[in-house]
């Protein structure tokens, strides 16, 4: 008698980038809405970017806020799932950044799923401007955020038992 069992298994495929900000005083004020845009970079296939809106993304938050966001670009043709964290760089060196993380959290429970090119994840309150402008964060007019970004791959395992009959 034959018999098979089939479970999945989910593996992550990382990769970080660094968004420096350069010139900031000369980005306030630029208008809610409008961001930053790091380089292209590529995970698993799909490409993606680190958008930093220094007016706030929507007029909700105009002035008070900074809001950074993960963009997925490429157009898949399906789904994505997948965990992402940023951290703000304390310049100081005396490790005080600011960790926004789902890489504690349960893998599955906490992916985030992107759809179509356009998709984003990230903190319309990233940071309040005040806080920003006079923390470790800020130094010589730059500011440098770490994204990562952990595609699951979910894979399909097919376990076979056999029983042998006498």
């Amino acid at each position: 008698m034959d018999s098979s069992n089939s479970g999945e298994s989910s593996t992550i495929v990382k990769v970080s980038q660094q968004l420096k900000i350069t010139n900031y005083s000369l980005l306030k004020g630029i208008g809610s809405g409008k961001y930053i845009s790091s380089e292209p970079f590529s995970v698993d296939g799909n490409d993606w970017a680190i958008y930093f809106y220094p007016d706030g993304k929507n007029e909700d938050f105009n002035a008070a806020y900074v809001s950074v966001f993960i963009v997925l670009i490429s157009d898949t043709g399906k789904d994505v799932k997948a965990l992402f964290e940023l951290v703000l760089l304390d310049q100081t060196g005396n490790d005080n950044d600011m960790v926004h993380s789902q890489f504690q959290g349960t893998l599955l429970r906490e992916a985030y799923t992107m759809r179509y090119p356009g998709s984003m994840w990230g903190y319309k309150k990233f940071i309040k401007k005040i806080d920003l402008e006079s923390s470790n964060f800020l130094k010589d007019d730059c500011i440098y955020i770490n994204c990562t970004i952990g595609v699951v791959k979910t894979h399909m395992e097919e376990h076979a038992s056999f029983t042998i009959l006498p």
